[in-house]
């Protein structure tokens, strides 16, 4: 449901960046993945909490040669793993290995699907990338952007937004003043909002998550109509649902340069 939604379909390595369910996402996409039949690898290019890694199981390794050997090892025809190169000393966090070892393991082919969180945003709804951030492999297919609808309405503060005072420079929204459609919807198409760092060959596809209430819904639909009017790099497909307690599909729509398609 969800890949077909994203029209994720045909692309292997898969970059998410963003706030407001990234993880959430990455994990259902790998499952569907493994009901589908395939193998997914699960990792990141910054860091993810021990306690959702293992959620799944993994392991850890160096190079992209090990990545896929140990993979081979625990992975039958189909299933999921997490995969990362190192751990936080107080080990409440795993580091994963460097871009260009995921592009290693994506040009091997050996699974069907790698989901790589690209960037943090400390579980809050809402975020824009600092100038270090995100780090998206080279080689990936698709940048899925995630922003959370429950930051809507609420004020432009660090208690809702990851990195409130750039979220004020890229949008022109005044601190404090409540997140609206419009300053979400410049947020995703400034050159240093959520496309951030998304290679040119790639899709670009935004997920405006926990549109599970009317109201959010009706939020989720003025941003998708607003991309296409704004200068900067509109997604080509954009899509509102939800994923807790399980993944849902609220809208989807096909984006061009001028207006959105299909909105439903």
């Amino acid at each position: 449901m969800l890949l077909d939604a994203l029209g994720l379909q045909d692309c292997r390595l898969v970059s998410l960046t963003g706030a407001g369910g990234k993880t959430n996402l990455m994990f259902a996409l790998a499952r569907e993945t493994v009901d589908a039949g395939g193998r997914a690898l699960i990792t990141t290019t910054t860091k993810i909490a021990s306690n959702e890694a293992d959620s799944w199981p993994g392991f850890a390794a160096a190079t992209a040669e090990e990545f896929l050997d140990r993979g081979r090892a625990i992975l039958p025809a189909a299933g999921a793993v997490v995969a990362w190169s190192g751990e936080t000393p107080d080990g409440e966090r795993r580091i994963g290995p460097a871009p260009e070892v995921i592009d290693e393991i994506a040009a091997a082919g050996w699974f069907d699907r790698i989901l790589v969180e690209a960037d943090g945003s400390k579980r809050l709804p809402l975020k824009v990338p600092a100038a270090h951030e995100p780090v998206v492999p080279a080689a990936s297919d698709a940048l899925i952007m995630v922003a959370g609808l429950n930051g809507l309405g609420r004020p432009l503060d660090a208690d809702h937004v990851f990195r409130p005072a750039l979220w004020s420079e890229l949008t022109g929204l005044k601190p404090g003043q409540p997140v609206g459609a419009e300053s979400l919807a410049r947020a995703v198409v400034h050159p240093d909002g959520l496309a951030k760092g998304c290679p040119e060959k790639a899709q670009l596809v935004l997920f405006l998550n926990q549109a599970d209430k009317p109201q959010r819904l009706q939020a989720a639909e003025r941003v998708i109509e607003l991309l296409p009017t704004l200068a900067g790099r509109c997604p080509g497909r954009a899509v509102a649902g939800w994923l807790l307690p399980e993944p849902g599909i609220a809208a989807t729509a096909v984006l061009t340069d001028e207006l959105a398609i299909g909105v439903r």
